[in-house]
């Protein structure tokens, strides 16, 4: 929102500089002369020493950066002035968001730069001229962080003697994203004498040194056995009686399935619409159900990803739908399940990850495991019971009407004459002849007065039967709730691990859900207000759920409504449904102790490292508990020439360095 004025101000605008409040646009104000400060608040640290003439000089400390905003209103009334003011105290007091917040303002003099801080002081306008309503104050704007930041910048990182300058004049936090080219068991970089660590300390990534300087080859805790893109039915086949079944929880095959150019989902017929099977013929979930080609090996432990998109695009949330991960053991049977389902009436959608083959929590109690079942914590609350109209139309047969009005007399006076020459054969009681007539045409004899007799014709009008639409309305119940399920993109993930206690091995299972940001295809920071990041472990001690994996199936489902059932059907946007990635690894079983070495970063996973908030993951899972507590997370200095050396080799990796400059 940035404005030609120089003499205003935006605030609380959004990261790409857009939104906010504009001093003159928005909150009618003037900025007179704003001074900027040179520095900070300045706190000298100084030591008396008895009997030594002077003392000792401890440095200084900096804290808060002070800007005061002169401005003035000009009001050309008192209900101008009140309605100014409630304004500015509307747009710079805000009370919801948490007390640390930060806010972003700019001046437009110069509005590369932007300061973060809050308003400390708004006094009491001061009025200019009695009689009048024109009046000023100054605001006091306040920087915790007294730097002023220039847009963000990138730099890529080429090489480990490349030299970086990056712009401004003071020290920042900078975020480094790798993604290595072959599995890691450690990455970091080293700047000076400062560096963040992360892992185990390794030689290359396959081999530790101990203490001794005795090398050992490590074997990975993990290795990826599938990554399917779910951008080609290549990998898929459809299921079907002539191929392979699977045992779908409340639902059955049909339809068709088809795969995009980032998905796979559910295809469409030739009027463009999906193709989920056969409507009204189903009393639960219907549509296409696919199976993967196969996993290089069955494996006893294992970790299953797959990502899902899932979005409600009916407006009252009526609609149902389910996209559904199906995991296989080597017979073929469903053994878990992961997904989101759709309720009735538009109640929440649930995300879960559950262990057996059924899933009735009523017939099949204690015979499933239920790991992670939730809305996704983004709860809206609908108008429960809320009733909405369905539109039905029916088209009927009206009754027969003239063709035209100017046909109306022409009817009228055929039938008079009908029934006059019937009341003439009546009077002459003549019989009459059974001849068949013309259905639209009869003779008439006619006598002029003095004239020759005359016979004409009268033709019955034709008529014109038209269709008539009536519209009627039947009452649905609604929840109208939505969460975070309503519309979401993200990963699901179940691993099989093994636990050994008192000398018995026992399955320790780990369900995670994480939500990804749809256009980068990135999961979200923990750090995200309203994602979606949930993991849980449980240790089973009953031994019933366990198996090893042999294969993985989806589906993708609707079920039917009351605007599928009437005659003609009602139209209405079904879910929006599909997979687009599948990673299967195998694994040795290892709870993941810290003692033991394994890889924590597979090829062409995204590494961040965050120095801003000390952070490190690894697509998107959090890996803080790798980084060594000797970790000092260097800032870059702005002006000034300096290396930095990286592991992987940036040879072997693709680096990038995002910063945002700052000045003093």
């Amino acid at each position: 929102m940035a404005f030609n004025d120089v003499n205003t101000f935006d605030y609380a605008f959004d990261d790409n500089g857009t939104g906010g409040f504009n001093s003159d646009k928005d909150l009618e104000v003037l900025v007179n002369h704003v001074s900027k400060p040179i520095a900070p608040t300045i706190t000298e640290s100084f030591q008396d020493v008895p009997g030594r003439y002077g003392g000792v000089f401890l440095g200084n400390s900096y804290g808060e950066k002070q800007i005061d905003i002169p401005i003035t209103m000009y009001p050309t009334d008192r209900d101008d002035y009140n309605r100014i003011l409630n304004n500015l105290s509307k747009a710079l007091i805000n009370t919801h968001d948490d007390a640390d917040t930060q806010y972003p303002l700019r001046f437009n003099d110069q509005p590369e730069v932007v300061y973060y801080g809050h308003f400390t002081a708004i006094p009491t306008p001061t009025f200019i001229n009695e009689g009048v309503q024109d009046c000023t104050t100054t605001l006091t704007f306040m920087l915790a962080d007294p730097r002023g930041f220039l847009p963000q910048r990138d730099i890529k990182i080429t090489s480990n003697e490349q030299i970086i300058s990056p712009a401004g004049n003071t020290a920042v936090q900078p975020v480094i994203h790798i993604i290595p080219n072959t599995d890691l068991y450690y990455f970091g970089y080293t700047l000076g004498d400062q560096y963040v660590a992360v892992g185990y300390h390794v030689d290359d990534g396959s081999t530790v040194t101990d203490a001794n300087g005795h090398v050992t080859s490590l074997e990975p805790h993990q290795e990826l056995q599938v990554h399917d893109p779910c951008n080609s039915m290549s990998t898929w086949f459809q299921a079907g009686s002539d191929t392979q079944e699977v045992k779908i929880y409340r639902g059955e095959n049909d339809g068709k399935a088809t795969a995009t150019a980032t998905a796979l989902m559910v295809a469409k017929d030739s009027k463009g619409h999906y193709n989920w099977g056969t409507t009204g013929k189903h009393k639960d979930f219907y549509g296409p159900v696919i199976i993967h080609q196969g996993i290089p090996k069955i494996s006893n432990y294992w970790k299953v990803s797959m990502r899902f998109h899932h979005v409600k695009r009916m407006a009252n949330e009526r609609a149902m739908g389910k996209v559904e991960g199906y995991l296989l053991d080597s017979n073929g049977n469903v053994c878990g399940r992961m997904g989101i389902t759709d309720y009735a009436e538009g109640r929440y959608p649930r995300g879960y990850i559950q262990l057996g083959s059924s899933f009735n929590t009523t017939k099949d109690k204690g015979n499933y495991l239920t790991l992670l079942y939730n809305e996704g914590g983004r709860k809206f609350n609908g108008q429960n019971y809320h009733n909405i109209k369905v539109h039905l139309t029916k088209t009927v047969k009206g009754k027969p009407t003239s063709k035209a009005k100017t046909k109306a007399k022409s009817a009228r006076m055929y039938q008079a004459t009908i029934q006059r020459e019937a009341f003439k054969v009546a009077a002459k009681k003549k019989t009459t002849s059974k001849k068949k007539k013309k259905k639209a045409t009869k003779k008439v004899t006619k006598k002029k007065s003095g004239g020759k007799s005359k016979s004409t014709k009268v033709s019955k009008p034709t008529v014109k039967t038209k269709a008539k639409t009536i519209h009627t309305y039947v009452m649905e119940t609604t929840y109208m709730n939505k969460d975070a399920y309503s519309d979401f993109f993200g990963e699901f993930s179940l691993e099989r691990q093994k636990k050994t206690i008192g000398g018995k091995v026992y399955d320790n299972w780990v369900a995670e859900i994480n939500e990804y940001n749809p256009k980068t295809g990135v999961a979200y920071s923990v750090n995200t207000a309203n994602t979606v990041h949930i993991k849980t472990e449980k240790l089973d001690k009953s031994g019933k759920f366990g198996f090893a994996l042999a294969n993985v199936a989806a589906c993708f489902m609707k079920h039917d409504i009351k605007e599928d059932l009437v005659k003609p059907p009602v139209g209405y946007y079904s879910d929006f449904e599909t997979l687009t990635d599948l990673k299967v690894y195998t694994s040795d079983g290892s709870d993941d102790p810290d003692d033991i070495p394994h890889v924590i970063a597979h090829a062409g996973e995204e590494i961040i490292i965050d120095s801003a908030d000390n952070t490190v993951t690894v697509a998107g899972r959090n890996v803080d508990k790798y980084v060594s507590w000797l970790s000092t997370f260097p800032s870059i200095e702005g002006d000034v020439s300096q290396e930095m050396h990286f592991t992987p080799d940036p040879a072997n990796s693709d680096i990038t360095l995002e910063y945002k400059p700052a000045i003093k």
